[in-house]
């Protein structure tokens, strides 16, 4: 007992939450079956606080992008199985007059038979040990390079450094069959074995953040002065179109969840000029998540058109890929709920809920009373 007083009778003169005895108490069914149903509700709305407390959203925010001066790289998995890997260019051209020609540093092309199955990788354009005959009187072999400009070493000891040679002094590579190296190689031999084969080119091309295009074409493109030209030459396969699957298409590093509107792409080409396009609008994305780290990245709509027979508007047969940059930026944050929110909600559900069935178990009990009491007195029939 505490004495009176006291400081501690003071504090139990402050008590809100005064105690019934247990022999004043009275225990119902009603009661018992609300003390379940009010325990069930707890709960389970405590557990689905407890699910949105731990479950992470993702905010989004759309901002005008103020970025200036971005790279980008384009991920491209493309297969193509009517048009062999010897074949195929990669190029791409942008609003800030930029034009990049044989992009193959960081893309490989795997070489397919008619049924699809691989072959190996593709080695044109990659640097090679050429197999240098002796030369004259003892001397080292050193080969011409017909005109074009000359490597470091002076030399042009393989059918590649020939070909470079051309493409610096801005020539078109028509006569292979006229340059020593390449009838020694077998330039044009080894190319013709490739007709019927098909191709997947795989990698990412780095690529200025402006309105441009990125083609894949048959030929190859020369620099003359300061123009690029785009030429096919006689020797190289006839039979081939630009029928395609698009495994992979995305602008920039890829996150969960993201979702690219032309992977799965599949087109037949009905005619051997078929030119097919991708129109893409590109939006800038960033993600923070809640550790701190922060992803930037792109998402993209898309539309695509296709050309039949071109010959007749002069148009080059390909695979292009137009790509036009938004003004605008969305930005998705990581949020998640406080620990003071959830135990917040989580008080006011226990006290609402048991809050709510005293006033119901009242009303019931005190209903019940007065039933009985006239039941008792005669006046309830």
């Amino acid at each position: 007992m505490v004495r009176p007083g006291s400081l501690a009778a003071r504090f139990q003169s402050l008590d809100a939450y005064a105690k019934t005895l247990d022999d004043f108490s009275v225990k119902t069914l009603s009661g018992g079956i609300l003390t379940i149903v009010a325990s069930i509700a707890i709960a389970l709305l405590v557990g689905h606080e407890f699910l949105a407390y731990r479950r992470v959203d993702m905010v989004a925010e759309l901002v005008v992008d103020g970025e200036r001066m971005e790279k980008m790289h384009i991920n491209l998995d493309v297969t193509f199985p009517r048009a062999p890997c010897m074949l195929l260019g990669l190029d791409v051209m942008d609003s800030s007059g930029e034009q990049q020609v044989n992009l193959f540093q960081h893309v490989a092309k795997t070489r397919l038979s008619k049924d699809g199955s691989v072959i190996g990788l593709d080695q044109a354009g990659k640097p090679t040990v050429a197999v240098v005959p002796a030369g004259k009187d003892g001397k080292p072999y050193c080969g011409s390079c017909y005109g074009g400009v000359a490597p470091e070493g002076g030399c042009c000891n393989s059918c590649d450094d020939v070909h470079q040679a051309y493409k610096r002094r801005g020539w078109a590579f028509t006569d292979p069959d006229s340059i020593e190296q390449c009838v020694r190689e077998g330039y044009v031999k080894h190319m013709q074995e490739q007709a019927g084969e098909g191709c997947r080119m795989h990698g990412f091309i780095e690529v200025n953040k402006v309105t441009g295009n990125a083609q894949i074409l048959a030929g190859e493109s020369i620099k003359h002065g300061s123009e690029y030209m785009h030429t096919y030459y006689d020797y190289m396969p006839h039979d081939y179109d630009f029928s395609h699957t698009i495994h992979r298409l995305s602008f920039g590093d890829e996150f969960s969840a993201q979702t690219n509107p032309l992977d799965g792409v599949s087109k037949k080409a009905h005619s051997v000029r078929a030119q097919f396009q991708y129109f893409t609008k590109i939006v800038g994305s960033e993600i923070r998540y809640l550790n701190g780290t922060v992803l930037r990245s792109n998402q993209y709509s898309a539309t695509e058109f296709v050309k039949g027979d071109v010959t007749a508007s002069r148009r080059t047969p390909g695979f292009f890929v137009m790509f036009d940059i938004s003004p605008m930026r969305v930005i998705y944050t990581e949020h998640k709920r406080s620990l003071p929110s959830f135990l917040t909600s989580v008080c006011a559900i226990v006290g609402g809920i048991f809050t709510v069935a005293r006033l119901v178990d009242s009303f019931v009990f005190r209903t019940e009373r007065a039933l009985q009491h006239k039941r008792e007195s005669g006046k309830l029939a």
